[in-house]
């Protein structure tokens, strides 16, 4: 029987997921029988979680970014042990927005104070919905526009530090052209036009520290919509500054609401979407919220 499972991305912080488990491990005594996972990538990790998933796991913590919580988030609730499994993230990415939300924000000093406590709350899940019948969930953040562009030139970043997700917005902002959308939301039109970047929230952050949705709660059955419309290059980047700082919302050039269904309709030659930093395909995709479909410790 395993009731806990580590998840280690070990190329998350350029390996300093795996020291950082260890030193969790050698601090929280009940974690020694854990089983630890610490596959070399996505193709080995998808399996080996599905494998060690059950209805005996009570507990499952991620030491990784936000595409490994991701991968996590996936197979958990694809199992149907959402409600059964607490989760827990110790972040070791250069993506981990996700946990800029927590509060308290985790780290080797605060999460095993949270494990021990055997306390957890619930979090909203974006549910993403294909024409084709597949579908994927997003504990974080599902963006479009810029942000697809974004994603391709990140990947091809060697270094992916700090700064990576600023460095490729940057470089993005050379080659993308606006492309036209139209969202509705909770049933209503409410959006049609050229738009540079669309974010769907759960959480507050995206791209490595951006506070594009500052007023997010995890937990409120209601996903932020953020629509930048398309705007000189030159201005892009002096805005840029704004959604960083999260002051961006009351500006001319943002839309803004708080929905729970989320219809898109876009190009399907347009770039694809980031799902928590991951890549997935574009094309008209709907978008639900799921309230309290995960338990987190806390």
């Amino acid at each position: 029987m395993v009731s806990t499972i580590i998840l280690v991305n070990p190329n998350a912080g350029r390996g300093r997921a795996g020291a950082l488990t260890r030193k969790l491990v050698s601090r929280q005594k009940t974690l020694s029988d854990a089983l630890w996972l610490e596959p070399t990538d996505t193709a080995e990790a998808q399996p080996q979680l599905d494998q060690a998933l059950s209805d005996d796991c009570q507990r499952l913590i991620v030491v990784g970014g936000d595409g490994t919580l991701n991968l996590a988030v996936n197979a958990v609730l694809d199992k149907g042990l959402g409600k059964k499994v607490h989760l827990s993230v110790l972040p070791a990415g250069t993506g981990v927005d996700f946990a800029r939300t927590l509060d308290p924000y985790p780290t080797l000093e605060t999460l095993p104070v949270v494990l021990n406590s055997k306390r957890s709350r619930p979090v909203d899940v974006l549910q993403v919905n294909w024409q084709n019948g597949q579908h994927r969930y997003a504990i974080n953040t599902v963006s479009a526009g810029i942000a697809g562009t974004v994603n391709a030139t990140l990947a091809a970043d060697p270094g992916r530090g700090a700064g990576a997700y600023l460095r490729a917005t940057v470089r993005a902002f050379f080659s993308y052209r606006p492309q036209p959308f139209t969202l509705t939301l909770d049933g209503e039109h409410w959006c049609h036009g050229d738009l540079t970047l669309l974010a769907i929230t759960n959480g507050s952050h995206f791209g490595q520290g951006m506070r594009v949705a500052p007023q997010a709660a995890i937990d409120d059955g209601q996903a932020e919509v953020v629509a930048v419309a398309a705007m000189p290059r030159g201005l892009l980047l002096l805005r840029l500054v704004r959604i960083y700082l999260g002051n961006h919302l009351g500006a001319p050039y943002v839309r803004y609401r708080q929905a729970s269904d989320i219809g898109i309709r876009q190009n399907p030659a347009t770039p694809g979407l980031d799902i928590d930093g991951e890549s997935a395909p574009g094309g008209d995709i709907t978008i639900r919220v799921i309230p309290g479909a995960l338990r987190f410790s806390c």
